[in-house]
């Protein structure tokens, strides 16, 4: 039986919120261990040559700037039993979880051979992601129909998605002390993880429901809808933000483990930067989306985002035994990350609202799938 979207006064009770958000450990713990761990998984455990790496990453990249539009535009025009998002979430939960534990076995395989099966795992990962994301954000307007609320109910969401992350990061520091054979560590990590995605789309799939079209909705042809969204300004703006910031956080995922290995010269402790940077984004949460209520969207990102640029020049002017004071500036960079995770997303509701008004149609679909492209 599924649970209303919403109390008797209009709002969201906690119980829904807590239960929706759980949503997010599907797709937030593989995207945070891809983006901490991929590139050293190919390189220094997988063997491949940074080049050959670069060529498996790149390419389930391009066909992720092709799948995440088009699935978008296309989940728009879906017509079921289920509704348009709920039943991404019920077919696209077991490739998810399927397609990322292939991604981290090391098959007996030559050089191009495995750089051709980690582009294509990468690939099959990256769709039923795409189907995954895709689904479970569009029904964020679906459920929060208030400008503040949807600062709530993504904070429940980024909350989740963080204390995921943390929980994953600490099962694979948790297991590298038992387990020394690094293959035989992915592997079991990526199963693991991979089985254990496949379980909060199918609970979110269960407990909540889409709002019931109001009259009969003609879609947009694809080409028109395409058109409508690229030329939204309002969406523009806010996907400068949120690519700036992703841009930065996706960096800085990409190379702390190199950071903490190479020039800090502290490997055993590459895990503990990322619990500590994401364990004080966890904290700053609640105070994310008291700004945002209190002041606006718009001046809590940019306060966020002066204190992340603040922390990250004082990183970069870190000497190489400034260990201690590495592991500070990792906490008090939480601020920009609880800023990143939280406030775009929760703009976008409101630009699928704003594009409702211009065009008579909901296209939650279209809209979160240019986030996840941006993403």
């Amino acid at each position: 039986m599924a649970v209303s979207t919403a109390t008797g006064a209009g709002k969201l009770s906690r119980r829904l919120m807590l239960l929706y958000s759980t949503g997010d450990l599907s797709t937030s713990i593989p995207l945070a261990i891809l983006m901490f761990f991929q590139l050293y998984f190919l390189t220094d455990v997988a063997g491949l040559r940074p080049d050959l790496a670069g060529w498996a990453v790149g390419l389930g990249r391009v066909w992720d700037a092709i799948n995440d539009p088009l699935f978008g535009l296309i989940s728009d025009r879906i017509r079921s039993r289920w509704g348009r998002r709920r039943v991404l979430l019920l077919f696209g939960a077991v490739p998810l979880g399927v397609s990322f534990a292939l991604m981290w076995l090391v098959p007996p395989m030559g050089p191009l051979a495995l750089t051709a099966y980690y582009a294509v795992t990468f690939m099959l990962f990256d769709t039923a992601f795409t189907v995954v994301h895709v689904g479970y954000n569009a029904l964020t307007p679906e459920l929060a129909s208030d400008y503040d609320e949807r600062s709530t109910l993504n904070g429940y969401r980024m909350a989740f998605s963080i204390a995921g992350t943390l929980g994953a990061i600490i099962l694979a520091t948790v297991l590298g002390w038992y387990i020394t054979n690094a293959r035989i560590l992915y592997a079991v990590v990526g199963i693991g993880l991979g089985l254990a995605s496949i379980l909060p789309p199918l609970v979110v799939f269960r407990v909540t429901r889409e709002r019931a079209p109001s009259g009969v909705e003609r879609p947009l042809p694809l080409a028109q809808a395409a058109r409508a969204t690229l030329s939204n300004r309002p969406f523009w703006l806010v996907m400068g933000l949120y690519l700036l910031s992703w841009t930065t956080a996706s960096i800085l995922a990409a190379v702390l483990v190199y950071f903490a290995s190479y020039y800090l010269r502290v490997p055993e402790q590459a895990s503990y930067f990322v619990l500590v940077a994401e364990g004080a984004a966890i904290l700053f949460i609640p105070l994310s989306v008291r700004l945002a209520r209190r002041l606006d969207k718009r001046r809590a990102f940019m306060w966020g985002s002066l204190s992340w640029i603040a922390v990250l020049l004082a990183i970069s002017a870190l000497g190489r035994d400034m260990v201690g004071l590495a592991y500070l500036l990792a906490a008090l960079s939480g601020a920009g990350i609880a800023t990143a995770y939280v406030i775009p997303w929760a703009m976008v509701p409101d630009i699928v609202e704003y594009d409702q008004a211009c065009t008579g149609q909901r296209r939650e679909g279209s809209y979160y799938a240019f986030a996840s492209f941006f993403q």
